[in-house]
């Protein structure tokens, strides 16, 4: 299961962080945002409404999340969205088979978790390409671990098992999460001439027919 919890505090205080009725300022915020939005919606509320119903001032959203943007984030969508992970992860999973057919099937399903939350996996790119106290309170990092993980102990077993040939697990399971990542750019490019999921079973083919020993009946 994935860590919901902050990621490690940036060095220093935040602002406004001493707590008010045993809750911190980052509480307090989300609170208070969770409130807002519900009334006023998501557009029409303020950084200003968002600060004073949370008795905090504004650097001190700005510290734990960056901009509004990144308290929404904190709040609904990206927990919706790792939410969905898990359901899919486990839907490819749940099917059995070999290694070889779990390995295809988690990478679809990777894949149509860019697709569907597509404007979200760009705004993950820039969170994690910035400071680490401007990001939301959700440990994207750690999702990726996870994945990664989840791959490695899979080609791991394959390996074991006689499906893959002999390898660094870490070096295909890094390669297969980047064919996942290449097709759904290329779609947001418009540079692939072929629908993402077939782009995507191209690379896969690519990739095990130097993994895998034997012909491949899992696709």
């Amino acid at each position: 299961m994935l860590d919901l919890a902050p990621p490690p505090a940036a060095a220093g205080r935040a602002p406004d962080e001493a707590t008010r009725g045993g809750a911190s300022g980052r509480e307090r915020l989300l609170a208070a945002a969770a409130a807002q939005f519900a009334a006023k919606g998501y557009v029409a509320t303020s950084v200003r409404d968002i600060v004073n119903a949370a008795g905090v001032k504004a650097p001190a959203l700005y510290y734990h999340f960056g901009s509004k943007e990144g308290l929404f984030l904190a709040l609904a969508l990206a927990r919706e969205a790792m939410a969905k992970v898990e359901q899919y992860r486990d839907e490819a999973l749940a099917e059995g088979g070999t290694a070889v057919a779990r390995i295809r099937r988690l990478c679809r399903a990777h894949a149509a978790i860019r697709r569907e939350y597509a404007s979200l996996s760009w705004i993950v790119d820039q969170i994690l390409s910035g400071p680490p106290e401007a990001a939301p309170a959700i440990d994207f990092r750690g999702l990726g671990c996870e994945w990664l993980r989840l791959f490695e102990r899979l080609v791991e077993e394959g390996i074991a098992q006689g499906e893959l040939r002999p390898c660094p697990a870490s070096d295909l399971a890094l390669a297969l999460l980047g064919a996942v990542e290449i097709a759904a750019r290329a779609e947001v490019f418009g540079i692939c001439g072929q629908t993402p999921e077939d782009s995507l079973e191209g690379m896969l083919d690519l990739l095990l027919a130097r993994a895998v020993p034997a012909a491949d009946p899992d696709r």
